[in-house]
C-alpha cells in the first residue's frame, strides 16, 4: 500500500512536469542531467566486484524546477552479495521568485541488508536559497512529511517527519567544483528512526562533458536494527559525464 502510494506521488510529479512542458512555449524548455558510473573488480587471492551507478535529471520550465534521481549500489565477494541498495525519487519546486519556492519531494529505497524491505518518503515544504555568489551558492529545504517502513520481521510503521536538506557547492576552479549536501528525515515519535544522509564529493573535469567524481557518503540511522550498526559509509571514484 505504501509502495503503491509514493510510485504514485513519483509518477504525479512526472505527469506534472509532462503536462507544463505541453503548454510551455518551446524555448522555455531545459532539461540537464548527470550519470555516474564506478566500479571495481579483484581477482586472484580475493574476488570481489562493486558496481556504483546514479543518475540525477533537472528539468526546469516556467514557473516550475522538476528534479529526477536514481542511485544503485551493489557489492559481492567470494561469499556472496555484501551490498544491494537502490533508491529512485522525484523532486518539484514551484517557484516564487529568485531565490525562493514551494518543494514537494518523495522517495522509495530498497536495502537488502537493512531491516525494512521498503523506505518510502514523501514531503513539502519551503525552499530557499539562503546565498550565493559568482562562484558559490547555499541552498536549504525545510517542511513536514511522513515516512513508512516496510519491515521484513512485523507489521510495517510510520511516522510523521521534518525533512530538512542543505546543499553547499563552491567552484573551485574552471575544472572542479566542490559539493557538499546533507539531508535528514527527523522523525516526530521517539524511538522511530530518523534517516540522515551526508555527501561530500569533487568533480574535476577531464575532457568535454567527462569529468571524474570523488565522493565520501555517511549514512546514519539512529535505529538501525538488531546487530546493525548507526553509520554507513562509501568512499567512491567515479565517471560522470553531464548532458
Amino acid at each position: 500500500m505504501n509502495n503503491w502510494l509514493v510510485s504514485g506521488l513519483v509518477i504525479s510529479l512526472m505527469s506534472g512536469a509532462a503536462f507544463a512542458n505541453e503548454q510551455a512555449p518551446q524555448q522555455q524548455k531545459s532539461w540537464s542531467a548527470d550519470a555516474e558510473l564506478g566500479g571495481t573488480i579483484t581477482t586472484g587471492n580475493t574476488e570481489t566486484s562493486t558496481i556504483k551507478a546514479k543518475i540525477n535529471a533537472v528539468h526546469s520550465i516556467i514557473d516550475w524546477k522538476n528534479q529526477y534521481f536514481a542511485d544503485v549500489l551493489y557489492s559481492e565477494d567470494e561469499d556472496g552479495k555484501t551490498a544491494s541498495r537502490w533508491k529512485i525519487g522525484a523532486k518539484g519546486n514551484y517557484i516564487l521568485d529568485d531565490v525562493s519556492s514551494i518543494f514537494v519531494l518523495a522517495d522509495y529505497e530498497q536495502d537488502q541488508f537493512s531491516d525494512y524491505d521498503s523506505v518510502s518518503s514523501f514531503a513539502t515544504g519551503y525552499s530557499r536559497r539562503i546565498f550565493h555568489n559568482d562562484t558559490s551558492f547555499l541552498d536549504g529545504d525545510i517542511g513536514p512529511g511522513m515516512k513508512f517502513f516496510d519491515l521484513k520481521q512485523g507489521p510495517s510503521e510510520k511516522t510523521g517527519i521534518l525533512h530538512i536538506g542543505l546543499t553547499y557547492q563552491n567552484k573551485l576552479s574552471d575544472t572542479s567544483t566542490f559539493t557538499q549536501s546533507i539531508v535528514s528525515d527527523v522523525a516526530f515519535e521517539a524511538e522511530k528512526s530518523s534517516l540522515t544522509r551526508s555527501e561530500t564529493s569533487i568533480t574535476a573535469n577531464i575532457v568535454g562533458e567527462l569529468a571524474m567524481k570523488i565522493g565520501f557518503i555517511v549514512r546514519h540511522d539512529n535505529y538501525p536494527g538488531l546487530d546493525k550498526e548507526k553509520i554507513d559509509t562509501e568512499t567512491t571514484i567515479t565517471l560522470l559525464y553531464s548532458f
